[in-house]
């Protein structure tokens, strides 16, 4: 089975779940080795991860440590490696991705607002959407007016 289907099945149960053994193994490791992972000289930071994503690395933990006879991957080494992989990978596409699955409207708005403050201008969408959302006439734009030119035809003058 690959990865992608046990990603998808949520299969892996074994010690890569981050349940049972490995967390106790892996917290033993850091108070023995003095806060240190890999090569010895790692700092570790500690992040949070939802259950779904700790599942999926624990799945792909399983994965790479099944079959491996020339050591044991554990769930801090294999976050590591991905993260340092994926920020080598990091493209325009990915970003705007991202950007667009956390997008949060209020901290736009807030965006939006401090800059007004800053600059004294409120953009004109947010005018427009603003007057709407009052009941309020759109602001009237202003017509363009056609310069006078000296470009006339008399034809009609004499008459």
């Amino acid at each position: 089975m690959d990865i992608n289907t046990k990603l998808n099945n949520k299969t892996g149960t074994g010690t890569g779940t981050g349940t049972g053994t490995e967390t106790s193994k892996e917290s033993d490791k850091i108070s023995r080795s003095g806060a240190s992972t890999g090569t010895g000289n790692e700092e570790i930071q500690r992040i949070t991860v939802s259950k779904e994503a700790q599942g999926a690395l624990g799945t792909i933990v399983d994965t790479v440590n099944e079959g491996f006879f020339g050591g044991k991957v554990n769930r801090t080494q294999m976050a590591n490696w991905i993260l340092s992989k994926f920020s080598n990978e990091l493209d325009d596409v990915t970003i705007k991705q991202i950007r667009a699955d956390h997008f949060d409207e209020i901290a736009m708005f807030e965006t939006i607002l401090r800059q007004a403050k800053e600059t004294g201008k409120v953009p004109s969408e947010f005018k427009i959407l603003l007057h709407k959302h009052q009941n309020y006439e759109e602001p009237s734009k202003k017509k363009s007016t056609k310069a006078l030119t000296k470009n006339i035809i008399n034809d009609d003058i004499y008459k």
